[in-house]
């Protein structure tokens, strides 16, 4: 007997649903967790590999009190490269900063600093610390200077806009040649869209 009860109430159960209905909760439920999701999505960051190569050319280097200020003995440096990389494809890069010719540091950082891919769009970084002399393992014998910094992603334009990481460079400047030799390697975080 208490077999047939339970039967008739789980007939009388099912009976009562229709297919639409539950058609219909699914929908409501799949849509939401859809919209959910696509706006979770949208707002987050993707952290990557950041690895670029390039070669500097120093296209000024000397006196600019008005930028620089003259105490401690500074120099104006500008720096123009070009180069490829990850996410970047190949790039120019700009740089342009003071140096502290008392200990080769650049106490105010590389502010003016920034990476533009070939669609124009632009990665600014942010440097600070020192031009070593000599160098150092792992780099050629023909180094005669050497920059080993953090550098930190500070935002940029078009698809990095808003974009945030850091990393090491790995720079060193050559007897055989005037130009300066980079590798930065590290994370960027770019915004999902």
């Amino acid at each position: 007997m208490k077999k047939i009860f339970f039967l008739t109430i789980v007939l009388t159960l099912i009976s009562g649903c229709n297919k639409e209905d539950v058609f219909e909760f699914d929908n409501a439920v799949t849509k939401q967790e859809v919209t959910s999701k696509k706006e979770v999505t949208s707002s987050k960051t993707i952290a990557l590999g950041f690895n670029l190569v390039f070669t500097g050319t120093y296209e000024y280097q000397g006196p600019n009190p008005p930028r620089c200020g003259s105490f401690p003995p500074m120099i104006n440096v500008v720096n123009t490269a070009e180069g490829t990389g990850t996410h970047l494809g190949k790039f120019t890069a700009h740089f342009d900063f003071c140096v502290d010719i008392t200990d080769f540091s650049y106490p105010n950082g590389v502010e003016d600093a920034y990476f533009m891919d070939e669609n124009g769009d632009k990665l600014f970084v942010y440097v600070e610390g020192f031009v070593l002399g000599g160098r150092v393992p792992g780099m050629p014998n023909f180094a005669t200077s050497y920059f080993k910094d953090p550098f930190i992603i500070t935002g940029g334009t078009g698809r990095f806009e808003g974009a945030t990481g850091s990393g090491m460079t790995n720079d060193y400047n050559s007897s055989k040649d005037p130009f300066s030799h980079h590798h930065w390697t590290g994370k960027i975080n770019l915004i999902k869209k």
